[in-house]
């Protein structure tokens, strides 16, 4: 018996489209972590500059100072326009075989993972974040870790609802005949 090669072209009509889905944003607790995490970063730097205008005798010159704290403060207006703007682009959305993640507003990027190509997931929470009710859920694929997916401030609750979810939608996968 000979099998025959087909490969028909799809029209680009007929693609599926991701943007229909609702995208729901994240918890808008996860800005204060950011801020919060950081506000440590930069303190840290600062302490660094003053402890180095402090200590060395070459970097007393005003002019040193000046040029550093201008751009200690460039940086964190840039930190604050990053993480404002940001955040309001971060979103997902659940649909019955896959999941969408946006995330980036310079460097936007769109993740579709589907539910079958999960291999696993994770629900993750450092103490700041739990400390506002907040997780992230990572999607491990067999693309490997590079390519895994974690969409962070989500509520503590529905990151576990979701790994819930998740867990039994690939577990009926991976039964045969589904």
């Amino acid at each position: 018996m000979t099998m025959t090669f087909e490969n028909p072209v799809v029209p680009h009509d007929d693609l599926p489209q991701y943007a229909e889905a609702q995208l729901n944003p994240v918890e808008p607790a996860y800005k204060k972590v950011l801020y919060i995490i950081w506000a440590i970063a930069y303190l840290l730097l600062l302490s660094a500059i003053v402890a180095l205008y402090l200590m060395v005798d070459r970097l007393r010159d005003p002019w040193y100072l000046a040029a550093a704290m201008g751009i200690w403060m460039f940086s964190v207006a840039l930190t604050v326009a990053a993480i404002e703007i940001g955040v309001g682009h971060r979103a997902w959305a659940l649909r019955d075989k896959d999941i969408v993640f946006r995330k980036g507003w310079l460097f936007q990027s769109t993740h579709i993972i589907p539910i079958v190509k999960i291999q696993h997931c994770v629900v993750r929470s450092g103490p700041l974040e739990r400390s506002f009710g907040l997780a992230s859920i990572w999607l491990m694929t067999a693309a490997g870790t590079d390519l895994d997916t974690g969409i962070r401030g989500l509520k503590q609750e529905t990151a576990e609802r979701l790994k819930e979810w998740v867990a039994e939608k690939t577990a009926a996968y991976a039964r045969p005949g589904v």
